[in-house]
């Protein structure tokens, strides 16, 4: 810059200035005292201000060091900043990259997760149907089980109430041929025909004759009583009388309740048919 040159200027001057007046005093020692004169020179002040060339070009020189230097730094300071954009770009990719790394593992993961979330929840449906399809195979078994039972212990009581009716038919058919064939014998012996006059008579006396009876009346009648003569019903068969003789029958039969029993207990007839001919 123009000031150094200057103040170089400047102490060059003063230095030689000094040696100037250092050569006046050594004079004036050694000489003798020389008369009084007054001398004056006259200094251009350019020529003070000029530089001295080789100075000039080691100035240049430094100059052109120091800018080289100061390029070169600056370019090295440049090249550390590339460097520096260049890490980070570097470390900012890598980051992406490490991110985009991890969110595609992430999703990996999710998908993984929800895999198998559906593959357990399709385990488990599977394991809950075939739950339900056990526990219902296993109800039809226990319902066809007890079926089963059901339909044996109902064969086997259908079996046993067969078996009893049968029985039961066989005992009344051995009682019913017995009873035929006791009222055959009584029926042979006059017995029954004698029971069944006195049922007649007894009939008789509770019978109200009616205004409407006439001669030559005769009535069917088909009684059923109890073992003791309880008379349980009464029906009217063929019958010559109008409607007011049949009920004046039937009421008679009624009254007669309970009717006589048979002298022999082996004549007792559970149905009596009887021709009942009111006497004139």
């Amino acid at each position: 810059m123009s000031w150094r040159y200057v103040a170089g200027a400047i102490l060059l001057h003063v230095v030689f200035m000094g040696v100037f007046a250092l050569t006046l005093v050594s004079i004036g020692r050694e000489a003798p005292p020389p008369q009084l004169a007054i001398q004056a020179m006259l200094v251009d002040q350019s020529t003070l201000k000029r530089p001295n060339p080789r100075e000039q070009r080691a100035r240049e020189r430094a100059e052109a060091q120091r800018k080289q230097e100061q390029q070169r730094k600056e370019e090295e300071k440049q090249r550390e900043q590339q460097k520096q954009r260049e890490e980070l770009e570097r470390q900012q990719t890598e980051r992406r990259t490490e991110e985009q790394r991890q969110l595609e593992a992430k999703q990996r993961e999710d998908q993984q997760r929800e895999q198998q979330q559906r593959e357990q929840q399709e385990q488990s449906q599977r394991e809950a149907k075939a739950k339900r399809e056990a526990e219902v195979e296993a109800e039809r078994k226990r319902v066809a089980e007890i079926e089963r039972k059901q339909a044996e212990r109902e064969a086997e009581q259908r079996k046993v109430a067969e078996k009893r009716a049968q029985e039961t038919r066989e005992s009344e058919l051995r009682q019913q041929l017995e009873v035929e064939e006791g009222q055959q014998r009584m029926a042979q012996s006059g017995v029954t025909d004698k029971y069944r006059a006195l049922i007649e008579a007894h009939i008789y006396r509770y019978w109200n004759r009616p205004p409407s009876a006439r001669p030559g009346i005769e009535c069917a009648l088909t009684i059923t009583q109890a073992p003791g003569g309880v008379v349980l019903t009464v029906n009217i068969g063929a019958c010559n009388g109008d409607a007011v003789m049949r009920q004046s029958i039937e009421n008679a039969v009624l009254r007669a309740s309970p009717l006589p029993l048979p002298p022999d207990p082996r004549a007792f007839e559970r149905v009596v048919i009887l021709q009942f001919k009111p006497r004139d």
